[in-house]
């Protein structure tokens, strides 16, 4: 590990890449970076936990040959061109609270543009000098999305939410991003001004996982800002490493969630999804016989309607 040195130029773009308990996956995400973008923009790992999980991936680190720095977010330096800068978050802070910490160093540097990106991913076409120029193109864009291809499936470029029940599914027509009044770019890779993140309240923390990207993106909103995409910008995208593909937990605060972004962007809609939830969702469950989910969607009703946001405390 070498010391943090103050950058010989002033980057455009920080990436920030948030790992909890995957430091494989992220080492790969995070190499791959460096091989595309050299000197232009400095690749921040955040890591979550770190309580629990640096004596793993610190030798990790060591052995990569990668040049690196552990960083202080409140007092360090940006890395130097090429090296990584490593930051340790103690507990689980949620991929909100997460990605915050390293927008809120970027923005204390003045880099003027971030660029998030879910450690399971691989960009596969394009940089982030592509993801400037669209910015610098089009001011009135406040968040950009890109192409998302996983696995077999068909590339889309952002996620939409479903007026019926609030419930999402990705949105494959580039254009739509910038007229679909329900459409919102993926937290998975999304691009845009520091100034402007940090500007809108940076991404909200009180969801901890799941819908915050949609909420993020309603901030842009309400303050006047467009969403776009970038076409030329791809990446590979696994899914779901650190909460498992449909997993209880990811189930609860899905549900949970959904009911605070409804309430927060769409309050004129809460009485009548409040109705369809105990007329239909809570009876399909019944009677299918589904208990276990009839137990996630009460859990996460209560929950919100008590006001338990942020991480829970409950076991799955």
């Amino acid at each position: 590990m070498s010391a943090p040195q103050p950058s010989t130029s002033a980057p455009q773009v920080g990436i920030l890449i948030l790992n909890y308990h995957q430091p494989e996956a992220t080492l790969a995400c995070v190499r791959r970076l460096l091989e595309v973008e050299g000197a232009d923009a400095r690749v921040l790992w955040l890591e979550n936990d770190a309580a629990a999980t640096l004596p793993a991936v610190l030798p990790l680190l060591q052995a990569s040959g990668l040049a690196w720095a552990r960083l202080d977010p409140e007092a360090d330096a940006l890395p130097g061109p090429g090296q990584v800068g490593f930051i340790p978050i103690a507990g689980n802070l949620g991929y909100a609270g997460g990605n915050n910490v390293g927008l809120r160093f970027l923005h204390r540097h003045q880099v003027p543009y971030t660029w998030i990106m879910n450690n399971d991913t691989f960009l596969a076409k394009g940089r982030s000098a592509d993801l400037v120029r669209a910015a610098q193109a089009e001011p009135g864009v406040g968040l950009w999305g890109m192409g998302i291809a996983s696995g077999s499936e068909p590339m889309y470029w952002a996620w939409r939410i479903q007026e019926r029940d609030f419930a999402t599914n990705v949105l494959e027509d580039r254009a739509e991003l910038a007229t679909h009044p329900m459409a919102y770019v993926s937290g998975c890779a999304m691009f845009f001004g520091t100034e402007r993140g940090v500007a809108v309240g940076c991404i909200p923390e009180e969801y901890f996982l799941f819908y915050e990207d949609a909420a993020f993106n309603w901030e842009f909103r309400k303050a006047g800002y467009r969403l776009g995409a970038v076409d030329g910008v791809e990446i590979q995208h696994i899914g779901s490493l650190s909460t498992g593909r449909r997993s209880a937990l990811m189930e609860f605060y899905c549900r949970r969630n959904r009911w605070r972004l409804i309430q927060r962007y769409f309050p004129e809609r809460l009485s009548g999804q409040v109705l369809r939830f105990h007329t239909y969702q809570l009876q399909k469950r019944l009677l299918g016989l589904k208990f276990a989910h009839l137990r996630l969607e009460w859990l996460a009703y209560r929950d919100f309607r008590a006001g338990r946001l942020g991480r829970t405390d409950r076991h799955f």
